[in-house]
C-alpha cells in the first residue's frame, strides 16, 4: 500500500501522518513531509534520532545522533 501525503499537517499527538521508516534497524515513525529529508540524512550515515516537522504550530526539527540540530523548513502549504 502506497501512502499519499496529506494536504495539511497532522495535529500534534496524532499519527495518521507518519510513515514507518527503517533506522539503524528499528522502526522509527516519521512525519511523512519531512521523511524523505530523514531519509536521505540516513543513507549518507547522517543518523537521526529524533523529528517533527512542527505541525505548523512550532518550528521543526531533526536531531542527529551526535546531538546537532537541524532547523526543518517546509512550504507553507495552501488549504
Amino acid at each position: 500500500m502506497v501512502m499519499k501525503a496529506p494536504l495539511n499537517c497532522c495535529d500534534f499527538g496524532t499519527y495518521d501522518c507518519q510513515i514507518p521508516m527503517p533506522i539503524r534497524g528499528r522502526v522509527q515513525y516519521i512525519d511523512i513531509c519531512i521523511a524523505p529529508i530523514v531519509a536521505a540524512l540516513n543513507a549518507g550515515n547522517i543518523v537521526t534520532i529524533a523529528s517533527c516537522c512542527g505541525h505548523k504550530k512550532i518550528t521543526g526539527s531533526i536531531i542527529l545522533e551526535d546531538e546537532r540540530e537541524l532547523i526543518v523548513i517546509l512550504p507553507d502549504n495552501k488549504e
